[in-house]
């Protein structure tokens, strides 16, 4: 199975446990045997129905903290804390990852949210191979203490979640896999009460799909896997959460299924979708070269010129001058296909892509961050040989050129990573090897050089 592909379904009977454990055994010993394969994930979940509320007592990690780091022994709630306030000056230093306490426990496939007080929530994730390890936990890091704690778990399990942070400062999270099967269901974090509320059921399970906050303050849902084994298709669906109300709403299709795409918010508030596969776990899917546009006023798409190569699990960046840059990715979802190194740039003003300067090397499932002096960062990910990677490179939109910069001292795929209101970049977890078969819970931070 083509670990890069994973598909919900919304009704049906869950499967037992110990055959979703053989299957998951079998495949994973049949990839470690035929060579190189794409990191796997056997996602799909069939949600469990959630209460309205959670309780605000957080329930403590199955076996207590994990890692070398300072976490609390026993779970807390989120509160307000004394991390200042955003400013405009950015920390700078000599391009190195400096390691700090380690997070609680060890997982990959997580996502990540900044708080409006800065600190950073991490949720979700998986501690194995697939999504029948996946996690309700939820961990927090404060920059200002240079410290994890552990926070009340979310209502369901969740690997490769989406989150986004809205205006009032709460944080929503998204479907994701459970058992093999995609999610519907959604939940909201309240950081200055520590709990957790239902964000009601999706029209659709997603799972690696995309959550984009619009300039109203609505989030854009689209694409991602919806439907388990045997198929693991993805989904053309989209839909609004509106969270003033607590509603979401069916909007227009997109022109194709899309499931490990790009989701970018222009600069004029509409929607940039690039890429993704039609299926987002197996061989069998095809990945597309198309992008497309979603304007929220008019709820509707319109068609945006076509990238040079079809990419998925790539990766997306706004630029400062409202462009957008693409890199790396796959182009093919065969195990043996190899990492991109190439990289473009969408101009939303001519509706045209064009290449820049391609990456040291190739890399897919990587993270990026847009940094705040206008420069992009990539780190970590998949390489043309299928490891995973422990270098960092920096784009300059100035020279339009790749620069390999500081290393990190493990080479992870997927882990969370967020760019604190400093600037620098918090990174932490992460899968040590291309099929998850080990996470880790160490986690770093990157000081940027100066430009």
């Amino acid at each position: 199975m083509n670990p890069r592909s994973a598909a919900p379904r919304r009704t049906g009977a869950r499967r037992a446990a110990p055959v979703i454990l053989a299957i998951d055994a079998m495949v994973l010993a049949l990839l470690l045997a035929t060579g190189p394969a794409a990191f796997v994930w056997l996602d799909g979940s069939r949600p469990s129905p959630l209460v309205a509320v959670a309780t605000g007592s957080p329930k403590p990690l199955p076996g207590g903290p994990v890692g070398t780091g300072t976490a609390t022994q026993a779970p807390s709630p989120i509160v307000p804390s004394v991390t200042p306030a955003p400013t405009a000056t950015i920390t700078y230093g000599n391009g190195t990852w400096a390691p700090i306490p380690s997070m609680p426990r060890s997982l990959w496939g997580a996502s990540a949210a900044v708080l409006a007080d800065g600190r950073v929530l991490v949720v979700g994730g998986s501690a194995g191979p697939s999504s029948t390890s996946a996690l309700d936990t939820v961990e927090v890091f404060d920059p200002a203490s240079n410290s994890w704690a552990v926070a009340a778990p979310m209502l369901q399990e969740r690997a490769y979640p989406a989150a986004a942070t809205l205006a009032d400062g709460s944080v929503l999270v998204v479907g994701g896999s459970r058992d093999g099967f995609p999610l519907d269901t959604a939940e909201r974090y309240f950081p200055d009460t520590g709990t957790w509320v239902s964000a009601g059921v999706m029209s659709a399970p997603r799972t690696q799909a995309t959550a984009t906050v619009l300039l109203d303050g609505r989030v854009l849902v689209l694409g991602g896997g919806a439907q388990g084994s045997p198929g693991f298709a993805s989904t053309n669906t989209a839909e609004i959460f509106d969270p003033a109300t607590g509603t979401w709403t069916p909007t227009a299709l997109m022109s194709t299924a899309r499931a490990s795409h790009t989701a970018t918010l222009l600069s004029d508030g509409e929607v940039l979708v690039a890429g993704g596969a039609s299926t987002y776990h197996g061989p069998k899917g095809t990945v597309v070269a198309t992008a497309e546009i979603y304007d929220p006023k008019s709820a509707t798409w319109h068609s945006a010129a076509r990238m040079s190569l079809a990419r998925y699990h790539h990766m997306a960046a706004l630029l400062p001058d409202g462009r957008v840059l693409v890199a790396g990715g796959w182009a093919l979802t065969t195990n043996s296909d190899k990492s991109l190194a190439s990289a473009e740039i969408y101009n939303p003003a001519t509706n045209r892509w064009t290449a820049t300067g391609s990456m040291a090397t190739g890399r897919a499932r990587g993270s990026i961050a847009a940094l705040p002096d206008g420069r992009v960062l990539i780190v970590d990910g998949v390489d043309p040989a299928y490891r995973v990677m422990a270098t960092a490179e920096i784009w300059d939109s100035a020279t339009g050129r790749w620069h390999l910069t500081g290393r990190l001292g493990t080479a992870v795929m997927w882990p969370a990573l967020a760019v604190l209101q400093d600037g620098r970049v918090l990174l932490a977890g992460g899968a040590l090897d291309a099929v998850a078969a080990h996470e880790t819970s160490v986690s770093t931070i990157f000081t940027p050089p100066a430009p």
